[in-house]
This record gives structure tokens, C-alpha cells and sequence, in this order.
């Protein structure tokens, strides 16, 4: 049975051939000084069947264990490099004499290049239209409930971070559909073994209680197939017991957990970049390091002194106190060289060390795709167009990123419409013509375009370049302001009344020569 056990887990570390190189390194013995993945930490699990999975669950805790000691490590460094809590420069001995000093400067380049990414991608609200009518109805009620605008930020922000991310849709006790983020630290998908790798179950184990050891904390294993939710009593890494399985039906049809990636290697937007941000660290840590030896630098007596009074523990007394008293020699003559004072202290190349950590952190950029908004040839005023081709390389990098993500979320919308169609709300087959449209983030160039329309003789509404205004919540408020405030036009004046009496359709009675006073012409 343990053979048997090894030959799954071997068939679930295997995703693809052309993935094993990836994490390995490439020499023997030596010792490195940078952060560094195993194979093991990113693979794929995969398996027959959801009802073999089940029937093995041995399998299934192999499966849980394996992700706890080798995947989620990874997720958890990934998770401090974003928080500025560097490990490399944080844990590893960086200085050789005790006495010298120690800063450890961490930077949070993963959040700034987190940050640019989710915002370029979802600081826009993502669209998303079916068919009008109904379907668009339930679409926009569930994310009006959901607030699926958020949602869709902190979904894109995991995987930016850690490569992947969790989404789990589920009916309410209010009788509504939710969705929710699943924790990337106690989640994951298992796929099945054909070649378009179809996902046929996934596993949460929520923690339940603490022990005083990792390996006694307790979590409760739960599973999500095509058709129901198996929940098993809570146990721990040390024991890890499947009992005493509980299995609720549902009717999404499909695994109702959701898996998001950036690419197919699962890998986030500053994972090849760490080893990068730690030179970056060291480099200022030991800038900080030099500045604060340098007002402990050592003052050097040198002069007629008499040295053989001075026992072991006088000179370690000097020492301490930054002060090394020298006895003077003689020159060639014989006579006694003179009396010197002055510090020791290491020389520090200002303008060598500043390009070295500007040349690193331009590399962290380049390297990422991600543009660095301090630079002044990328933030000075520059018209749309260059700023376009200063993003090329991010938008390469987008472009299949937004592409992965469209296809979860046409997942998404179809675990809902699947659960609508098996309670006759709605059919699923009016989701075909789903349209999901990304809106980038990005400062427009709103006035060159207006002077090119006008210069090309088109004409634009007020309604429009009111529009365009930050500061006008809303157009149409805006124009009947101005309509009230306009001064009224004054009254023309009634033409008819003067010529011909008002009454009649003329202006003047045609005349017959006659003057109606005396009967004469």
C-alpha cells in the first residue's frame, strides 16, 4: 500500500516534462544567498477521478500534507517579500565582527510592483455582458451583492502575488448566491490526467485550533467534486486522518472552487525578480552599515609613547572606547618620529555605490516589465503615445494575463447560471455570448485628443467635454444648472399689432386713392 501511495505522489509532482527544470539549481555544493524554490513547490496535483480520489484517501491526506510542507512555504515567503519582510536579509549573518554595525533595510519592491499591476488591470471596473433581459439581470444583482468590483481585486492581487488564486461560489442561508476568496495558504485544485487537464475536485482545510507545535495544528479537510461537498472531522499534520466523511449534493455541475493564474507557470509578477531585490537590500543595508561605522571610527594616537605599560586589558579597554594609542618609532637617523592623531575608517565610493543600487533597481524593473513611476524619463511630461511605448512590455505581459483571467470568469458566471438552471431561475445556455472587457487604469492624454478632433474639424458636444471633467459628478445636473443660470432672452416685439390692427391676416389695408374725409382723391 506505501509503494502504491509513492507512485501517486510521483504522478502528482509530475505536471509537465518541460517544467521539472524550473527551481533547480544548477551546481553542487555551493552555498547560496538567495531565496530559492524546489520543483515541489509549484506542481500541479493531478489525479484519475474525483470517485478514485475518494476511494483513496490516503491519497488525498499524501495530497494535503504535501502542499502543507512544500507549497505553502513558498506562498509564505512570496507573502513577506510583500510585506517587506525580506528573509535573506532579515535572517541570514551579514556582518563578521560582532562590534560592527548591523542594519537590515527590507524593501517592499513586491507590493509597488503588485500594486502598479492590480491597479492597471482593476482599477476600472471589469464589464461583463450577456444577453439582455434576464441574464443580464442576474448577472448585475450578483455582483451589485457580491461587490464584484472589490472581489475582482483581491482575487487579481493573489495571483499577481503568489502565482494563483481562490475563488468559491456557494448558495447562502439567505436562499443568495455569494462568492468569496479562498485562502491561497489552505486551497487547492486537483486536475484530472488527460491532456486539457479538466479539474475534478478541490480541497480546502480551514483551520479549526492551535497546538503548541505546527505539526498539532487542526484543520478540517473539506472536499468539492462535480457534485457534492464532502466535509471530514478535523484532525492535524501529525495524525492526518480522513474520517468520518459527510457528503452534501449540490448543483453547480462543476468543482465550484475557481483557480486563477497569471501564466501556466503559476509563477507571480516579482517571483523571478527576489534574488534581485535582495542586492538591493544588502546594498542599502550596507550604506546605513557604513554611515554608522563611521561615527564609531577608530582614533589612532601615534607618537612618544611609552606601549610596554599598557597590559592586554588596557589595550582591549582602548578598543572599546575607539581609541588605539601607537608607540612612534625612529626614522633613519635615530631620531623619534613625530606625534600623529587621525581615524581609520573604510572609504566609501559615493558615486560608484549609488550607481550600483540605481543600475539594480532599474534591473528590478526591467526585469518585472513593471515601469518605475520614480524614474523622471518615464514620469516627466511625455505625451500618450511615448508613455504607450514605455508600457509595451507590461501590456505583452498583460495581455495573456487578462486572458486567463476572462476564462475564470466565464467559470464563474457558469456555476452560477448552472445552480440558476437547476432551480428553473434561468438557462444556462444564455451565457454563450458572455463579453468581459478590461478597462486600463491609465492617465488619458484627454487634451492631445481634443486638439486633434477639433484640428480635423470635428465638433464636440458640451454634454461630452463636460464629461470629461473629474470634478462634475453628474452632466446632466450640470447643464440645468447652466440652463437656470442663463439670462432669459427679452420679448420680441408683436409685429401685427402695429401693421393692420392685430386682428386681421395683413399688415395694411390695400388703399383706393380716396380720402375717406371729403370723398375726394
Amino acid at each position: 500500500m506505501e509503494e502504491e501511495i509513492e507512485n501517486d505522489i510521483n504522478q502528482i509532482n509530475k505536471v509537465n516534462e518541460f517544467e521539472y527544470g524550473i527551481g533547480t539549481r544548477t551546481a553542487v555544493g555551493v552555498t547560496t544567498n538567495y531565496v530559492d524554490f524546489s520543483v515541489d513547490s509549484n506542481v500541479h496535483y493531478r489525479y484519475k477521478s474525483a470517485d478514485d480520489l475518494l476511494s483513496n484517501l490516503d491519497v488525498l491526506a499524501a495530497m494535503i500534507r504535501h502542499h502543507q510542507e512544500h507549497q505553502v512555504p513558498r506562498l509564505e515567503t512570496l507573502d513577506a517579500y510583500y510585506k517587506a519582510k525580506n528573509s535573506n536579509i532579515l535572517r541570514n549573518r551579514r556582518r563578521k565582527e560582532k562590534d560592527k554595525a548591523d542594519h537590515r533595510s527590507s524593501h517592499n519592491f513586491g507590493k509597488v510592483l503588485a500594486t502598479f499591476d492590480v491597479g492597471y488591470n482593476t482599477g476600472n471596473p471589469i464589464k461583463i455582458q450577456v444577453n439582455e433581459g434576464k441574464p443580464q439581470d442576474a448577472v448585475d444583482e450578483f455582483n451589485l451583492n457580491n461587490d464584484i468590483d472589490g472581489h475582482n481585486t483581491e482575487i487579481w492581487l493573489d495571483m499577481v502575488k503568489y502565482g494563483r488564486a481562490y475563488e468559491i461560489i456557494h448558495r447562502g442561508k439567505d436562499d443568495e448566491d455569494h462568492i468569496d476568496l479562498s485562502n491561497v495558504f489552505e486551497t487547492f485544485v486537483v486536475y484530472d490526467t488527460n491532456v486539457r487537464r479538466e479539474p475534478i475536485a478541490a480541497v480546502r482545510y480551514p483551520k479549526t485550533r492551535f497546538g503548541d507545535h505546527g505539526d498539532q495544528m487542526f484543520f478540517q479537510p473539506i472536499v468539492y467534486t462535480a457534485d457534492k461537498v464532502v466535509t471530514f472531522d478535523e484532525t492535524n499534520l501529525a495524525t492526518l486522518e480522513l474520517k468520518n466523511p459527510d457528503e452534501q449534493p449540490h448543483e453547480y455541475k462543476e468543482v465550484q472552487i475557481t483557480e486563477f493564474a497569471p501564466n501556466r507557470f503559476r509563477m507571480g509578477i516579482y517571483e523571478d525578480v527576489l534574488s534581485l531585490i535582495d542586492l538591493y537590500d544588502a546594498g542599502q543595508s550596507d550604506t546605513a552599515n557604513y554611515m554608522t561605522d563611521l561615527n564609531d571610527a577608530l582614533l589612532v594616537i601615534n607618537g612618544d609613547l611609552d606601549s610596554d605599560k599598557y597590559s592586554t586589558e588596557d589595550v582591549l579597554k582602548q578598543r572599546d572606547a575607539n581609541i588605539l594609542m601607537l608607540e612612534s618609532g625612529t626614522d633613519i637617523n635615530g631620531n623619534k618620529t613625530s606625534v600623529t592623531a587621525g581615524y581609520i575608517y573604510k572609504q566609501y565610493d559615493v558615486a560608484g555605490v549609488e550607481a550600483y543600487k540605481d543600475r539594480i533597481r532599474a534591473d528590478i524593473h526591467e526585469m518585472s516589465m513593471v515601469p518605475d513611476l520614480t524614474d523622471q524619463n518615464f514620469s516627466s511630461n511625455q505625451s500618450g503615445e511615448a508613455m504607450k511605448h514605455k508600457l509595451f512590455g507590461f501590456e505583452q505581459m498583460t495581455s495573456v494575463k487578462q486572458r486567463l483571467f476572462k476564462k475564470g470568469l466565464i467559470r464563474r458566471y457558469r456555476l452560477l447560471f448552472n445552480l440558476r438552471a437547476g432551480i428553473n431561475e434561468l438557462s444556462n445556455t444564455e451565457l454563450n455570448d458572455i463579453k468581459v472587457t478590461f478597462v486600463p487604469n491609465m492617465p488619458k492624454a484627454i487634451l492631445e485628443e481634443l486638439k486633434a478632433l477639433v484640428e480635423a474639424g470635428a465638433e464636440i458636444s458640451q454634454e461630452t467635454m463636460l464629461g470629461l471633467a473629474s470634478f462634475i459628478d453628474s452632466v446632466k445636473d450640470e447643464m440645468e444648472r447652466v440652463a437656470e443660470e442663463r439670462p432669459s432672452t427679452p420679448k420680441a416685439p408683436d409685429y401685427p399689432e402695429q401693421f393692420g390692427g392685430g386682428d386681421d391676416d395683413i399688415l395694411e389695408e390695400e388703399g383706393t386713392g380716396v380720402d375717406p374725409a371729403t370723398d375726394q382723391e
